[in-house]
């Protein structure tokens, strides 16, 4: 077997980066909070681990990527967690969406171990997860972003390196914030169009040949018109990433008018039973407002 990767949560994203860390020679255990859903990876391959702590023992690499920090915490935490375990050479990379704060707090406990950490967080989604095409920005020591780069470069179509402990979820959180209002505002114009009666597929197909074309233009459009909400993203992940996209900015006393405005609207449709669905399905919060 090749270099052992450990993966910490074993949702949507961490189940398609395991299976092509797999696909590529990797040795790969896993650990999840609740066991079932390790059940997909583990038929691919991966071994579970009863304990984050076993899971990762002996990994070269261990990926951390848990739904929110609530999640991380049960991961690091406790006589069984990442923190009490880890040994001096691994190298702890956390790829999900946190506040930048954390990136200090996780670097400098793993730290004390003698083991590396970097913030890693990724955009795309479950397609790119499964396809090795997610884009990482990273935040950490610039020697030890390098020493991993050959693993990064498995589950990516680039790498960037963004500077110190931090700097890869901040980098993260302001993508987000322009992701999050292209998918509302996308919503709004397409429930426009289809008030005026309006074909949207030859809306979208306008917009598609436009200046301001975008694979999320096509892949939210599709989606709206197809009335196809399955998962690719979360919308309760969206509500989940739009808050930390608030407490960041106010951290940094920046006015975020409008991720505040698609905050809320999340939090709707979240309210009205939606959160399951795809982050697309906040269009039928838009739909109900006009009438439709």
């Amino acid at each position: 077997m090749g270099t052992k990767v450990a993966i910490m949560g074993t949702g949507v994203m961490g189940t398609g980066m395991g299976k092509v860390l797999l696909q590529q020679g990797y040795e790969v255990t896993c650990y999840n909070r609740t066991e079932a859903r390790s059940a997909d990876l583990v038929a691919a391959g991966a071994t579970f681990g009863a304990t984050p702590a076993i899971a990762a023992e002996g990994a070269a690499y261990v990926i951390i990527m848990m739904w929110n920090k609530e999640a991380l915490d049960s991961v690091v935490l406790g006589d069984d967690g990442l923190f009490a375990h880890a040994k001096k050479g691994q190298v702890y990379i956390d790829m999900s969406t946190q506040l930048p704060e954390t990136g200090s707090w996780l670097a400098n406990t793993f730290a004390e171990k003698g083991a590396d950490f970097l913030d890693a967080p990724v955009h795309g989604s479950k397609g790119e997860a499964n396809s090795g095409g997610l884009w990482i920005m990273v935040g950490g020591d610039r020697a030890v972003y390098e020493r991993s780069l050959d693993l990064l470069s498995v589950l990516s179509e680039s790498t960037h390196y963004m500077g110190g402990h931090g700097k890869g979820y901040a980098t993260k959180l302001c993508g987000n914030h322009l992701v999050s209002t292209i998918v509302a505002a996308l919503c709004e114009s397409m429930v426009l169009a289809k008030k005026a009666d309006l074909d949207p597929k030859e809306v979208l197909s306008v917009w598609m040949d436009s200046d301001f074309r975008s694979p999320v233009v096509d892949g939210v459009g599709n989606s709206i018109i197809s009335r196809d909400f399955a998962v690719s993203f979360h919308l309760r992940t969206m509500v989940k990433d739009t808050e930390l996209i608030r407490n960041f900015s106010e951290s940094l006393s920046v006015p975020v008018l409008l991720s505040n405005i698609v905050h809320e609207v999340n939090k709707i449709g979240q309210n009205k039973g939606y959160g399951e669905e795809n982050a697309s399905a906040v269009v039928k919060v838009f739909e109900e407002m006009a009438g439709l």
